[in-house]
């Protein structure tokens, strides 16, 4: 059964109509590519998905349950993280307290870090772990690379028990090294979680997408593997090229 559905979906700005009749499905447990040209509507469809943007028809189904009205902060208690381009993290905490607030469901980051002093000290460990900053926990933010601040983002969606992950060009401005352990991290990922990846770094989604949605104007042009997608002469004309 889909964790996601998404279908029929629109959203007009304007005269402007960025997302046109999109529908598709994803797994639990899926890696989904979303690509296409510039101003295909990639980022705008994370943006419904998670709330930042409401649609004006169709329907988002979450683990049967129906989103697309819901507000932001109620989809992301459901479940739905969203890893923007640009890393939010806290600089002036350690790489641990930023754990403590993405965990804590009340306002204000003092009772975030004392409620996880004292109830949930050992709960950032296996967390880090899995993004490989384990070693970093007592680190501040502001002093990570910037692979190692995205990673820490990544860690903060799963502190908030994000089971569904939106990722707009996570590999951006990192180093090859960086990009290939972040392919690693997603993987990993995986087996608990459902990833939904914006990204033009054609040789990471070699490596990570289990199958690809390529958007063009706002609607879609093809779905399937990438060995599909690289093969698909309509997506060829429209993005890859001849």
């Amino acid at each position: 059964m889909s964790q996601l559905q998404v279908t029929n979906l629109q959203v007009d700005f304007g005269g402007l109509r960025a997302v046109d009749g999109l529908s598709f499905d994803v797994a639990q447990g899926e890696i989904l590519c979303l690509l296409g040209p510039n101003g295909a509507g990639k980022s705008t469809t994370l943006d419904l998905i998670c709330g930042k943007t409401q649609p004006t028809g169709g329907s988002i189904r979450f683990e049967g349950t129906e989103i697309s009205q819901m507000l932001e902060f109620r989809r992301a208690r459901l479940g739905i993280g969203r890893k923007f381009q640009v890393p939010s993290v806290y600089k002036e905490l350690t790489v641990a307290e930023n754990l403590s607030v993405a965990r804590s469901r009340r306002p204000g980051i003092w009772h975030a870090l004392t409620r996880f002093a004292l109830s949930d000290g050992h709960a950032a460990a296996p967390i880090l772990e899995r993004v490989g900053l384990e070693a970093k926990a007592n680190d501040l933010a502001g002093n990570l690379s910037h692979g190692e601040t995205q990673w820490l983002e990544i860690a903060m969606l799963i502190a908030q028990d994000s089971r569904l992950i939106l990722m707009d060009e996570p590999t951006a401005g990192m180093t090859i090294q960086e990009t290939e352990r972040t392919a690693e991290i997603f993987r990993v990922l995986s087996d608990s979680h459902t990833l939904i990846v914006v990204e033009h770094d054609m040789s990471f989604v070699r490596t990570v997408a289990d199958r690809i949605v390529v958007m063009n104007r706002g609607a879609m042009l093809a779905q399937g593997t990438i060995q599909e997608i690289e093969t698909n002469e309509d997506v060829k004309t429209a993005y890859l090229g001849h």
